[in-house]
């Protein structure tokens, strides 16, 4: 009876709900987020979204990676060194992503 309600409170996240979370908050087109550019803003919005696809989702990083502009499992592994390094150091980078987890867990 339990594991009823167990199982709905620990619902999956999907890929394109963490696309559309980040890229509202960050105010960018979801297509940007999935293109090729390596934008400073845009390559750490994507970042942000391995991150979450990574930490919420049972995903493999290859296919986070083809999610997220068809970058490979490297660069997903990258991706989430990159956000922890930044969220130690940077307390605005942190905030930001504080700000994206509570959006995110709402649902």
């Amino acid at each position: 009876m339990i594991d009823k309600y167990v199982k709905n409170t620990a619902r999956e996240v999907s890929m394109d709900y963490i696309h559309k979370i980040v890229c509202d908050y960050f105010n960018l087109p979801i297509e940007l987020l999935k293109s090729k550019t390596r934008k400073r803003e845009v390559v750490q919005a994507r970042q942000i979204a391995m991150y979450f696809a990574k930490k919420m989702t049972k995903w493999s990083l290859a296919s986070i990676g083809a999610q997220c502009g068809g970058k490979d499992h490297a660069t997903v592994l990258h991706a989430c060194r990159t956000v922890n390094n930044l969220a130690e150091t940077d307390k605005q980078f942190r905030g930001y992503l504080e700000d994206l987890e509570k959006k995110l867990n709402v649902n």
